[in-house]
């Protein structure tokens, strides 16, 4: 049995449920950032994109796998912009 697979069993609602919190709270950072006059804001945004993907998938728009590698894909450029930023701030 894999781990997590208990997850299964709970109803796909409660997922849904789940992403839109995430979602709320993206959009709420975001758009704090963006009033506080962060650079970092228009990165946040990159997530809040990822939410809507999963969003996607549990409407029925695409699969598991495609939102997971949409997701990982932005997640990764929000690092590596994070990241980029933090060293050229540094030097």
């Amino acid at each position: 049995m894999p781990i997590g697979s208990f997850l299964d069993s709970l109803p796909s609602l409660l997922f849904v449920g789940a992403h839109a919190v995430f979602l709320v709270v993206g959009i709420w950072a975001a758009t704090s950032l963006a009033k506080a006059g962060r650079p970092i804001a228009p990165l946040v945004w990159l997530y809040v994109i990822s939410q809507c993907v999963f969003l996607a998938f549990f409407g029925g728009a695409i699969t598991m796998k495609m939102a997971v590698l949409v997701e990982q894909t932005l997640i990764v450029v929000l690092v590596a912009a994070l990241a980029m930023r933090s060293t050229r701030s540094a030097a």
